[in-house]
């Protein structure tokens, strides 16, 4: 993990904090409620300047960004309606989320994406497939088995091992046979014909049908993992990640543009799924406090909320510290 992997992890989770900040921001500003500061970065301010009775500062720690808004009286965030507040809270996560989604219809269009489609990508030489197969060919069949993605490819590999086998191919849209021997790779203990699969550009419709998918996959198995994890059916040490080890992968998705892009997008949706848990001083729990207040007719204490807040926020301070402790552990070997 090199320093610029490290830098560009880093501005990745700042990037997103600021567009999940910027999303309150705009909500706020729809609302009529006042900003009185936006920041990029926390801690001591760097750089400082107001327009329009806002403060817009830099500050230099990178991975956190935040908005101050006006609490009470005229324009203050207690004058808003519910419908108001509910949007002002929901904003943060609603920019998340279409930043993802934006991020991989683009990445779809433009790079392509791996899908269900067994497409050569790069060949491998020494291997058996160097000088039978084309970069670009779609494998459609195995001895008139159907492929239809890497499993049931694997799948057919295995069955018949290091015997001859008929490969069914598109390519240039005409289909074509090919005989070829797997050969077993020892570093995987694998059957392999020796190439790399091949991402398939998509066009747009396609594309925003593919994202939506892998954003609702995400966020699904997200929250089913989540649910594993307080019934005592998952290990939080194996299935949380905090911001080092954040940082620590990142490196896995610098070498090309389209894959960092993709890193963005991934932990847009985590911000997303994150805020939108009901614990106090997230947006979620704001949100359920909202809701709250319209089903007993009046708003909640404001001692109990504050007291709320301060529990929320001693829960996130100690899952911060877990995190970062097992982030360490994993990144040193402890």
């Amino acid at each position: 993990m090199g320093i610029f992997s490290i830098v560009l992890g880093i501005l990745a989770i700042g990037i997103i904090a600021l567009i999940h900040e910027v999303g309150h921001y705009f909500f706020a500003r729809r609302a009529g409620i006042k900003v009185l500061e936006l920041s990029i970065g926390a801690g001591p301010k760097i750089v400082s300047f107001v327009k329009n009775e806002t403060q817009y500062t830099i500050r230099p720690i990178p991975f956190l960004a935040y908005v101050r808004l006006e609490e009470d009286g005229p324009g203050g965030l207690s004058a808003a309606s519910s419908f108001q507040k509910f949007f002002l809270y929901i904003g943060g996560v609603f920019f998340n989320i279409m930043t993802a989604l934006l991020i991989l219809i683009l990445i779809g269009v433009f790079s392509g994406v791996y899908t269900d489609k067994v497409i050569v990508g790069e060949l491998i030489q020494d291997k058996p497939a160097i000088n039978i197969l084309q970069k670009n060919d779609q494998i459609i069949a195995i001895n008139n088995a159907k492929i239809d993605g890497f499993e049931s490819l694997e799948t057919q590999l295995e069955k018949y091992g290091n015997s001859e086998i008929e490969l069914t191919v598109l390519r240039n849209n005409n289909k074509e046979n090919f005989n070829i021997v797997p050969v077993l790779d020892k570093e995987s203990d694998r059957f392999v014909l020796g190439f790399f699969f091949a991402k398939e550009k998509l066009n747009v419709l396609s594309s925003i049908t593919n994202s939506v998918n892998m954003i609702w996959d995400y966020v699904s198995q997200t929250f089913i993992m989540l649910g594993n994890i307080v019934t005592g059916h998952a290990n939080p040490s194996d299935n949380l990640v905090g911001i080092v080890g954040i940082v620590a992968i990142s490196s896995d998705f610098t070498s090309r543009f389209s894959d960092y892009m993709v890193f963005i997008a991934i932990i847009s949706i985590g911000m997303a799924v994150v805020n939108i848990l009901p614990i106090p001083a997230l947006d979620g729990g704001k949100i359920v406090l909202l809701g709250v207040e319209k089903l007993i007719g009046h708003k909640v204490n404001k001692e109990v909320e504050a007291k709320l807040t301060v529990v929320g926020f001693a829960l996130l301070i100690l899952l911060m510290v877990f995190t970062t402790i097992n982030d360490l552990v994993k990144l040193f070997g402890g």
